[in-house]
């Protein structure tokens, strides 16, 4: 099977609008949030060369390790979340035990939440890279930022419609971190 990260744009797209349940909102929520991380990184990068000071490329490029991480864990947390919901579906349609489904729906709610936090962990290392970007690049941050903020929210939805199904226990686990990041979602 090809993942996300090994098939093509053109193939994501046309999965993404094939009338399928998967992938959906959550698998798209992380792909952008991945892309806004990745075009931070990207400025960070042109910046440090074109900083005129050595403390602003030393900051900047210390930077990059952690921005091409979240890049690589968002990219993968758009494979999970398909998997994740196929796994509630195939649930439901072999009428699992009621165990086997709350763990699944569970799973499904927890990658988005993942996605989210490493969204919002993006956008938390924005205003450094935002403190030393070099001017040609301002669009491109502008970019990852929206996509960020997209992904974040889009995340923190998915997360919400999986809320209802979850038993008590596992809503009082999900609920705490989900408040938090809606909380920190900007204007």
């Amino acid at each position: 099977m090809t993942t996300v990260l090994q098939g093509t744009v053109e193939d994501y797209l046309a999965s993404l609008g094939s009338g399928s349940a998967v992938p959906g909102g959550g698998s798209a929520a992380a792909l952008a949030a991945a892309m806004g991380v990745a075009l931070l990184s990207m400025v960070a990068k042109i910046s440090a060369r074109k900083a005129l000071e050595e403390q602003d490329r030393a900051r900047l490029l210390a930077l990059v390790p952690e921005l091409d991480a979240l890049q690589r864990r968002l990219g993968e947390l758009s494979q999970e979340d398909i998997d994740a919901y196929r796994a509630v579906i195939d649930a439901r349609k072999a009428r699992a035990s009621p165990n086997d489904l709350a763990n699944a729906v569970l799973h499904a709610a927890e990658v988005p939440l993942d996605s989210a936090t490493q969204a919002a962990r993006g956008l938390d290392l924005l205003p450094e890279i935002r403190a030393r970007v070099w001017a040609m690049t301002q669009s491109d941050l502008e970019a990852g930022r929206a996509l960020l903020e997209v992904g974040l929210r889009a995340a923190l939805a998915n997360v919400a419609v999986n809320l209802p199904d979850l038993d008590a226990a596992a809503r009082r686990r999900i609920e705490g971190p989900y408040q938090q990041l809606k909380a920190s979602v900007p204007g």
